[in-house]
C-alpha cells in the first residue's frame, strides 16, 4: 500500500496531559531529548526550543522529544509522549465551539477527533516560546431572572441550585470524559465530544463566584442560542414549576451562552 502524503496526515502527541495534533506536512523531523538538553540540532542545524507545557500554561512533563517544524522562522516544540499517526480521512475534524473562550490569536487551530478522542490542533504561527497568558473570565456575576411559568429542570453546583427550561434542555449526560483545553478560563471545564459534535463544557456556579472544583458528575446539553453547551452539574434534583422555589438561580440561558 503507498503512504499517504504527509498533508493526509497528523502526528498525535501530549504534553501536561493534555493531547494535541499537527498536521505532519508541518513537522520536519522528530528529535529524541534530554531533560537537560536547550536547543535541538538537527541536520547540522541549531533550532532553538520551547517547552509546549510551559507556553501553554500545563505541568511540566518529561518533555523527551522536540517536534522541529516546518515553521518561519524554526523551531523546536518539547513534548511529552508520542501516540503515533492518524488518517485524516478518517478522523472528524472541528472548529473549537464558539464558547471556547481563548486568547488571540488562538494557540490552537480547531481540534481532531480520532478513535472517539478529542485533541486539539496546534496553531504553531501563534506559539512563540514564552508563556501565554490566559484568557479572563466574562466580567460580572450574570443576572438570575425572576420565576418563568415553564417546567424547569433543577440541579445543584456546589451549595447554589440552578434551574434550566425543559424547552432548552436536550440530554444529561453521567460521567463523560473531557478534554481539557489549556488557556480557557476556570469556568470552562473543556470539551464534551458526544453525538458526533464538540460541545464547550461550563460550570456555570463559578461565574457565581463558586471555585472550580472536581470533575462534574453530570453534563446538562443545553440549547442556548442556537449553541450546545454542556453545563456541569454536581446533582440532579427533578423538575418542577419555574414560578416556584425562590432560591433557584435562573441565568438568561440563551443570552450567556449564544455568543462566544
Amino acid at each position: 500500500m503507498p503512504a499517504l502524503p504527509a498533508d493526509q496526515l497528523a502526528l498525535l502527541f501530549s504534553t501536561g496531559g493534555v493531547r494535541l495534533a499537527l498536521r505532519l506536512s508541518q513537522v520536519r523531523e522528530i528529535v529524541e531529548v534530554g531533560p537537560g538538553d536547550g536547543d535541538v540540532r538537527t541536520r547540522g542545524e541549531v533550532v532553538p526550543s520551547a517547552y509546549l507545557s510551559s507556553v501553554l500554561g500545563l505541568p511540566a512533563g518529561g518533555a523527551r522529544y522536540a517536534l522541529v517544524t516546518e515553521a518561519t522562522p524554526r523551531c523546536a516544540l518539547r513534548v511529552d509522549a508520542l501516540h503515533g499517526l492518524a488518517d485524516l480521512a478518517g478522523a472528524e475534524a472541528f472548529n473549537l465551539p464558539a464558547h471556547t473562550l481563548l486568547p488571540q490569536p488562538s494557540p490552537f487551530a480547531g481540534a481532531l477527533v480520532v478513535g472517539g478522542r478529542v485533541a486539539l490542533e496546534l496553531a504553531v504561527a501563534a506559539l512563540g516560546f514564552a508563556p501565554i497568558e490566559p484568557a479572563v473570565e466574562l466580567a460580572g456575576e450574570p443576572p438570575s431572572l425572576g420565576p418563568w411559568l415553564e417546567r424547569e429542570l433543577r440541579f445543584s453546583r456546589g451549595d447554589l441550585t440552578f434551574g434550566v427550561p425543559l424547552s432548552l434542555l436536550g440530554q444529561v449526560i453521567e460521567s463523560a470524559e473531557l478534554a481539557l483545553v489549556p488557556l480557557t478560563p476556570p469556568s470552562h471545564r473543556g470539551l464534551l465530544y458526544h453525538g458526533r459534535a464538540l460541545h464547550p463544557v461550563v460550570d456555570v456556579g463559578v461565574l457565581y463566584g463558586l471555585p472550580a472544583t472536581v470533575h462534574p458528575r453530570h453534563l446538562l446539553l443545553v440549547d442556548a442560542g442556537g449553541a450546545g453547551v454542556a453545563v456541569a452539574a454536581d446533582r440532579i434534583l427533578g423538575v418542577g414549576m419555574g414560578a416556584t422555589a425562590d432560591d433557584v438561580l435562573r441565568p438568561p440561558w440563551d443570552a450567556l451562552f449564544g455568543a462566544g
